[in-house]
This record gives structure tokens, C-alpha cells and sequence, in this order.
């Protein structure tokens, strides 16, 4: 029963990757737009957004890739931040928090799945923002070369009109938009902000999907990537340090510090390339790969691919600010100061939370002889452990090196082949790092002494060793295996501003009077939204991105003008 579990697990993970390489050949091109709530940012503050991934062929929401992957770089092409987020039908959005420590200056946000870059990084959405530092006096940075503004679009959509309740609003009164009704159903995003005096670079959605009509002649391929439709996967290869010569059918061993032994497997092709599919038990974690079998004068080692990494260098034309830009900047600085100093921002989860099923991809499941050291003398390593409290074990020395050996159970002797080894629930590269161990180190030993099937993998038996400080961590890699911190999902997913009634008692100055990630709009009744202005008097633009269930881009953006009490009376 254990067995066919095991292979059953082995067997979907296969065919899961099966079906992402068949669903490749057909379609491996998407399309990415990236709502976000404005264009120009003090550091520190967030960044809501919208990411869209559409079909480029249909132009309805992809059912295709599950992760996307987000990237903010600077000029230089330096990547200021990145991270991954779970795409569900077609859509997800969250928040980012700008650390407070980024210089001023523009910064090119890049969108994008696995399956997109296929066509080259040509193919990916591309967006630029503004950053101020709110320590910078100066302001003497550059901006992008545009004579565009972050205002009302001049493109109008038939489908789409966003009427107000009024155009001049006082501080602090409440805003009723109503965007009416489309042919069919949709999903927008729904932005209100301060009008920017900041050169911006804003494409639409429509605009976006025009852009993006290009030929899908499999010869413009650059790359070969799998869509990751059912999570991310791990992509690397196998080389001979030395030559350079790629090894196909090399075993690349996979697994994670933990209580449990826990391990995932991958052949080399015949150019020796190789993935894996992660699950969610691997998110944020430190992953240990290694080389199965290796022998001694081989110089194999394992390569992993950067998921985030771009070929092309991003290089803006730039012009230099002006003294209203430089105003505006100063106001948004001071408006930041002011809410922060009063802690005024707050974000509240736009979906309820469930905590997702985690699979743990156990090395076993039947019942172990487990040994506690600490029940015993203590003894200085791990060979006098298995002498006196391990009959199980045998510990053997040939030509300068340690073997592990264990109890046949059938024939009593011991068994010619090494059993496998976890370390802190790692598989472990080399026998040499518990040599050392002894009772002051290790918590306690599971022992299996009849033999294992993992997959095509087959072992005589499995000795798993856990650490009373999880001495795998502070080990050196052998030179066949490989160190990488998996990266974990947007911390700040789901998350949108808190849109409810101010506090009267308390400042209330925005330049972002509301943001709504998904809002439904159908055809059998109008969509209406409200939100409050702040006590900051300013042009605010309504802005509306999204798609409708038929592939139809929406887009659209209106304006309001807030001002003064005392101001609006004297008129």
C-alpha cells in the first residue's frame, strides 16, 4: 500500500509536467498587463496592483500558467525587487511595499510567466514608475523622456463610461461613480488618484493587447519553457566543470531542512536539462540538490535557472525634472511624512484566507526503529554510536573513507550497498558530515532496515538523523551539489487599501482616494462604487482597466476636482 502511494505520487508529478510540455507545444505565448494604482511613489509607500494574464490568441483570461513573477529594476538594470505570485483564472493582485531605502528615480516594473518567455524578453509587459526618496532634498534625479502624464486617457472606450455625481467635490465628501453597464460580464480595476505632474509612459490594456500582435511562427522561439500550469518548476542543468559538457542522465536529488526525510528526483535530458515541479512545501525554504551516484573523478555539477532573470538591459531616455515636478514631489513627500508619522495607511485583505494544502513529499511511511542518544552514556561520534547503541549500523573505513552499512534482515549480515542518509531531513551528499556527531549533537536516529523503493530509486535500507541544531545548515556543500533559496509568494497578495469612512478625528490626506482590484461589471445592471476625498485639494483621475469573460479590453478614465470648503463657497 505504501509502495503504490509513493508511485502514485511520482506518477501525477510526472504527468503533470507530461501535460505543461503538451499544453506548451500548442500555446506557449500569453499576454501580461499590470494595473497599478498610480505612477509615481514615495519610497516606503505601496504599490497596489493588477496582474492580467491573457490568452494572446483569444484574448480571454489564460486557464494556461498558475505563477507569475514580477520584477522591479532599476537603470542600470539591477533587479530592486522581485517575487512570485499564484494566478488564479487569469488574474491576481496584491500589494508592494517599496522599501524605504530606494533611491529616487524611475524604475521599470517587468510582468510575466514562464510561458512568455519563449518569445524573448520582448514579449514581456513592461511598465515605468517613479520613485522618490522622502529624505531627498535635491530632487535632482532624472525622469523618463514622455510628454505624457498620468492623466485622463484620450482613448475612449464605447463600452465603458464612468459618470460622477458631480465634477467638484469638498474635502472629505463622499464620491458616487457609476460606470453603467458592459455587453458582458468583466473584471476591472478600479484606481482614483492624484493627478501627477510626472512624466509617465501609461499603456492601456487595449493598447496593450495591440501591441502584442505578433506572428506566432514557432521559429521566432528564443527558448523552451514549460507553462507552469500546476505550480512553479525547477529548471537547471548538469555540467562537467571541467569541459563544460552538458551530462544527460544524471539524477539530481532534491529536498529541504526539516523533522521529516523528504525528497524529489529528476533525470537529466539528453542535453542535460532537467525540472522539477515544487509544491507549496517548498515556498521560501532553502533548497539542497545534489548529484546521485556520483563518482569520485567526475566533475559533474548542478546549474539552476534564474526565473526572474531578463537578457536585455533596460535603457530609458531620461530628461531632467522641472520646477513643478519638483513641487508635486515635495507635496507627496510631506503627505507621506504625515500619514506615516500618524500611521494612517493600513491595508485590510481583500479575500478570505485558507491556508493551502501542503503535501509533504516523505521519503517514507511505514514504521522506524528510532534510537534517542540522550537515553544513553554519551558517546563522541556517530561510528562509537552505531558500536554500542546502533546494532542495526555498521560504521566501515576503506582507503582513507566511511561507509555506512545495515542489517539484512532476511539474511542477518550486513548489506553491500550504502543504505541513504538523511541529515536534518536532507539527503545527504557525502557519509563524512555524521562522522563527527555524537550524542551532544543528535536528537535522535530512525532506522528502516528493509529496502526501499522511492520512484525508480531503490535503496537497502534509510538511516535518518536529526540534529539538536540543525547541523546540515552550517555544513559545506560537496562540490556535485547545490544551495538555492527557493523564493516564497507576494507577502502582500490579496492585500488593498482600507477604503471604509475616515476617522474625523484624524489627519486624512491621500493622493490615493481608492483602489479596487475586482470589480464585476455585467450587462443586466450598472455598476456603481463610492469612496471619500481627503483634505488634500488636488485633481483626482478615475482610472478603469480590465477585461471582459469575451476578450474585450476595457478601458476608461474620467476626472473629479476636489477642493476647499472655504474655496467652493467663495465661488
Amino acid at each position: 500500500m505504501i509502495l503504490k502511494r509513493i508511485f502514485f505520487i511520482i506518477l501525477m508529478q510526472q504527468l503533470a509536467l507530461m501535460y505543461c510540455n503538451v499544453k506548451a507545444e500548442k500555446t506557449c505565448s500569453e499576454i501580461a498587463y499590470l494595473q497599478t494604482d498610480r505612477t509615481a511613489y514615495i519610497a516606503g509607500e505601496s504599490v497596489f496592483y493588477k496582474l492580467y494574464v491573457l490568452d494572446e490568441v483569444s484574448k480571454k483570461r489564460s486557464e494556461l500558467s498558475k505563477v507569475g513573477y514580477i520584477v522591479l529594476r532599476t537603470t542600470n538594470s539591477d533587479v530592486a525587487l522581485k517575487f512570485r505570485v499564484n494566478i488564479h483564472e487569469g488574474m491576481a493582485d496584491g500589494s508592494l511595499a517599496l522599501p524605504d531605502t530606494l533611491t529616487s528615480g524611475v524604475y521599470q516594473i517587468v510582468a510575466f510567466t514562464s510561458a512568455m518567455k519563449n518569445l524573448g524578453d520582448d514579449h514581456l509587459f513592461h511598465k515605468v514608475i517613479t520613485v522618490a526618496n522622502r529624505f531627498d532634498k535635491a530632487l535632482d534625479f532624472k525622469l523618463i523622456l514622455s510628454t505624457l502624464q498620468d492623466t485622463v486617457s484620450s482613448q475612449k472606450n464605447s463600452e465603458l463610461k464612468i459618470s460622477t455625481d458631480k465634477s467638484i467635490y469638498n474635502c472629505g465628501e463622499k464620491v458616487t461613480v457609476n460606470l453603467g453597464r458592459t455587453n458582458s460580464k468583466a473584471n476591472v480595476s478600479v484606481s482614483v488618484f492624484e493627478e501627477s505632474k510626472i512624466p509617465s509612459i501609461y499603456k492601456s490594456i487595449a493598447q496593450a493587447l495591440n501591441d502584442s500582435s505578433i506572428s506566432r511562427d514557432k521559429n521566432q522561439l528564443t527558448g523552451y519553457y514549460s507553462p507552469e500550469s500546476k505550480g512553479k518548476i525547477l529548471r537547471g542543468s548538469v555540467v562537467d566543470a571541467k569541459t563544460k559538457q552538458k551530462i544527460k542522465n544524471a539524477i539530481v536529488l532534491l529536498s529541504c531542512i526539516d523533522t521529516i526525510p523528504n525528497l524529489e528526483y529528476a533525470v537529466t535530458n539528453s542535453n542535460g536539462l532537467f525540472q522539477m515541479l515544487l509544491g507549496e512545501y517548498y515556498n521560501g525554504k532553502e533548497l539542497f540538490l545534489t548529484i546521485k551516484n556520483i563518482l569520485e573523478n567526475q566533475n559533474w555539477e548542478i546549474r539552476t535557472e534564474d526565473e526572474f532573470a531578463q537578457s536585455e538591459k533596460w535603457k530609458p531616455s531620461l530628461m531632467s525634472s522641472n520646477a513643478n515636478i519638483k513641487e508635486f514631489i515635495v507635496k507627496s513627500q510631506n503627505l507621506v511624512y504625515i500619514n506615516k508619522s500618524y500611521k494612517l495607511e493600513k491595508s485590510v485583505n481583500s479575500k478570505q484566507q485558507t491556508e493551502p494544502r501542503i503535501i509533504v513529499p516523505r521519503f517514507y511511511y511505514c514504521p522506524v526503529i528510532t534510537v534517542l542518544p540522550s537515553d544513553f552514556v554519551p558517546l563522541d561520534s556517530f561510528p562509537e554510536i552505531a558500536v554500542e547503541i546502533l546494532p542495526q549500523v555498521r560504521v566501515i573505513k576503506e582507503k582513507g573513507k566511511y561507509h555506512v552499512q545495515l542489517v539484512n534482515e532476511l539474511s542477518r549480515g550486513h548489506q553491500n550497498n550504502d543504505p541513504v542518509i538523511f541529515l536534518d531531513g536532507v539527503y545527504l551528499d557525502d557519509v563524512n558530515k555524521i562522522i563527527k556527531l555524537g550524542s551532544e549533537e543528535i536528537k535522535k536516529i530512525d532506522i528502516i532496515t528493509s529496502e526501499r523503493a522511492f520512484g525508480d530509486l531503490v535503496y537497502s535500507g534509510v538511516i535518518s538523523i536529526t540534529t539538536k541544531t540543525n547541523e546540515m545548515i552550517n555544513s559545506k556543500p560537496a562540490s556535485h551539489s547545490f544551495r538555492v533559496k527557493n523564493d516564497n509568494i507576494n507577502s502582500g497578495a490579496n492585500l488593498v487599501p482600507d477604503n471604509s469612512v475616515p476617522d474625523k478625528n484624524s489627519p486624512f490626506l491621500r493622493q490615493l482616494l481608492y483602489w479596487n482590484p475586482n470589480l464585476g461589471l455585467n450587462s443586466t445592471a450598472d455598476t456603481n462604487f463610492e469612496f471619500y476625498t481627503s483634505d488634500n485639494s488636488a485633481k483626482f483621475i478615475i482610472k478603469v482597466e480590465g477585461i471582459s469573460e469575451d476578450g474585450t479590453p476595457i478601458s476608461a478614465s474620467s476626472a473629479i476636482q476636489v477642493e476647499n470648503q472655504i474655496n467652493v463657497t467663495d465661488k
